[in-house]
């Protein structure tokens, strides 16, 4: 009776080892695959991170040269629709502007003294095909084919209007999270003369043409 129990217990306690040793097996094998898999899924894991990072950098490239898009556009309109305040706000404190060699102590100079200068003459500036760089953090410079046309009111001692043709060269930085201009280097390659005039005055409603319709 000992002998057969003995037997048995011997036989169970192999099986049990056997088991053990194949759970043993298993789970080294497992590890083993995790180990394994780990680098590459780690891999996977940096590229798409790198990807999703150059990702939002090209997108925030555009967004900046489209601000500062915008910003040029706000310039040449605050200049033709009289706005010298909102002008002089569009540069850094201490921008440096140079136009047609003239040298301006600060934007506001810049501004008022274009303002004193042509008064209510009327204006028109464009400026064509930007080339921006983004040149570091919140820094970029810019190139822009430019024409303007200025004439003064017709009269006896009236400054001579002309059509000009030329090139901005500028700097841009940006300053809590706005694109301002830093620099500004105004170079005209050609001055056509035109002729001043005196533009049309706005319509009253004293003088404004009827449009009732005639009594029967």
């Amino acid at each position: 009776m000992h002998t057969q129990e003995a037997k048995n217990t011997s036989a169970w306690r192999s099986r049990v080892g056997a088991s053990a040793l194949a759970a043993a097996v298993l789970v080294a094998g497992g590890l083993s695959a995790v180990a394994l898999a780990s680098p590459s899924a780690n891999a996977h894991d940096r590229s798409a991170s790198e990807a999703s990072r150059s990702l939002a950098a090209k997108v925030q490239r555009l967004e900046d040269i489209e601000d500062i898009h915008q910003l040029k556009a706000r310039y040449f309109r605050f200049v033709d629709e009289k706005k010298h305040d909102e002008l002089a706000a569009l540069f850094t404190p201490h921008a440096k502007l140079v136009t047609d060699g003239i040298k301006w102590k600060s934007p506001q100079d810049f501004a008022y003294t274009i303002r004193d200068l042509t008064g209510e003459a009327p204006s028109a500036h464009s400026g064509m095909m930007p080339e921006i760089t983004i040149t570091g953090p919140n820094k970029a410079s810019g190139i822009w084919s430019m024409q303007d046309v200025l004439t003064f009111p017709a009269g006896k001692d009236a400054p001579e209007g002309h059509h000009g043709y030329g090139q901005y060269r500028e700097t841009y930085r940006k300053v809590d999270g706005k694109w301002l201009i830093d620099s500004v280097l105004l170079t005209r390659f050609r001055m056509d003369p035109i002729p001043n005039w005196n533009p049309p005055k706005a319509a009253t409603p004293e003088t404004a043409p009827s449009h009732a319709a005639p009594a029967k």
